[in-house]
């Protein structure tokens, strides 16, 4: 019923796909759910259907154990990664490959920094999601950019390409979906300027390895939050969006080289990168 109302709101027949977006431990452990979603693609509702974890970063071995457990049924998932936050979305990769699950990153540009137009001390709207990062998120983020920049130019490629590009270098992802952002300001880029740089980004890949780890090294940023879904820094009642690390998601991480009390928890602050 929610697609059917979906699909006449916008007038169309079908969606090209359908992503279950920000599910509880339901939407990744159940049949139920699963079924029903396989059903609105054999009913023609839907031309394909997928997971996207969210809003916030997380739900790692949860979404490796859907992938396990439903992953002849699954074609996308949609996660978090660019060049300045490769954790945790990296760990996933692996099991969405050998699943055969597309993969989908969105944020790519880190929160409008990759677009080069979000300059320190700018002031965002209210209720910008943007709002929820640490203070200081801005200022340092365009410190690494600016330890990027070399690389992007060799390449010739834009900030924004060179972000695409990284994501798009890791087997598993197929496709990129940087949030197109107006920034406020007479500096600002207008959308149309963006859209057109993402259609000029070059077909063929061209960082090197090097560039790829080189790129990497400077965002590294495991450990920089608590994460949501199944985390070994939670404790106590279950939530909506955070729940602790079962034998099973333990076991899980297991199987893909991930121990979650070592990869999945909030670093000390005096020791993040």
């Amino acid at each position: 019923m929610a697609t059917e109302r979906s699909l006449e709101r916008l007038g169309q027949q079908r969606f090209d796909l359908l992503l279950l977006h920000n599910p509880d431990r339901r939407g990744y452990e159940s049949e139920a759910v699963w079924e029903a979603m396989s059903g609105l693609r054999e009913t023609g509702l839907a031309a394909s259907i997928g997971v996207a974890p969210g809003p916030a970063n997380g739900f790692t071995l949860d979404l490796i154990a859907c992938f396990e457990r439903f992953g002849e049924l699954i074609d996308w998932a949609m996660i978090i990664l660019n060049p300045l936050e490769p954790w945790p979305g990296e760990l996933c990769l692996e099991a969405a490959g050998h699943s055969r699950v597309n993969v989908i990153t969105r944020v790519v540009d880190y929160g409008g920094l990759f677009w080069n137009d979000l300059l320190p001390g700018a002031e965002l709207p209210a209720g910008d999601h943007r709002a929820f990062r640490p203070q200081g998120w801005i200022e340092e983020g365009r410190e690494k950019l600016e330890r990027l920049r070399p690389i992007a130019e060799r390449a010739e490629l834009t900030p924004m390409q060179l972000a695409c590009q990284w994501n798009l270098a890791h087997e598993a992802v197929e496709c990129v979906v940087p949030t197109l952002i107006q920034e406020a300001g007479e500096t600002a880029r207008p959308i149309e300027e963006k859209r057109a740089e993402l259609a000029a980004l070059p077909a063929e890949l061209r960082l090197t390895a090097e560039d790829l780890a080189e790129i990497r090294a400077v965002g590294d940023n495991a450990g920089c939050m608590a994460l949501k879904g199944a985390s070994p820094d939670h404790s106590g009642e279950e939530r909506p969006d955070r729940w602790q690390v079962t034998s099973h998601l333990s076991e899980v991480g297991r199987r893909w080289g991930i121990d979650p009390g070592r990869e999945l928890r909030q670093a000390p602050a005096a020791t993040l990168p």
